[in-house]
């Protein structure tokens, strides 16, 4: 990937938008990475990157409840893709953040190199999910 990209990786975990962070890096070493820890920042953030190529987004952060904060982001912004990143990797949760509009689903759980396969498939414009929760889904 030779051209510049933007992400944006909303989470309200330190250690978490940490490991989301190097997992980007290892993808795209140059890309800038813009970060928020509540929903109404991640607003503001994304207002201000109307630019960024894909918002990492945790479902459970503060501002948000249950789905609210990927309704909000679609409605906000419905050309930069949205990844939901959760520790709640139940099938029903997995569809729902899909039927939602989102473009993959990453478990909190997953490797550095997976997190970094993801992202690489969702921008390549593929709806992405775990091997395992695809399979279930069917």
């Amino acid at each position: 990937m030779a051209f510049a990209q933007k992400f944006i990786v909303a989470d309200d975990h330190p250690l978490f938008r940490a490991a989301l962070t190097q997992a980007l890096r290892q993808l795209a070493p140059q890309a800038e990475i813009v970060e928020s820890d509540t929903m109404e920042a991640t607003a503001e953030v994304v207002t201000r990157h109307p630019d960024a190529d894909l918002i990492l987004l945790d479902l459970h952060m503060p501002g948000a409840h249950g789905f609210s904060g990927l309704i909000q982001l679609r409605g906000q912004t419905p050309d930069i893709p949205v990844a939901v990143v959760s520790g709640s990797d139940e099938p029903y949760v997995v569809r729902r953040a899909i039927d939602y509009g989102a473009s993959g689903f990453i478990p909190k759980s997953s490797s550095l190199q997976l997190i970094a396969e993801a992202v690489g498939e969702i921008l390549d414009g593929e709806v992405w999910l775990p091997a395992e929760l695809a399979a279930a889904m069917r």
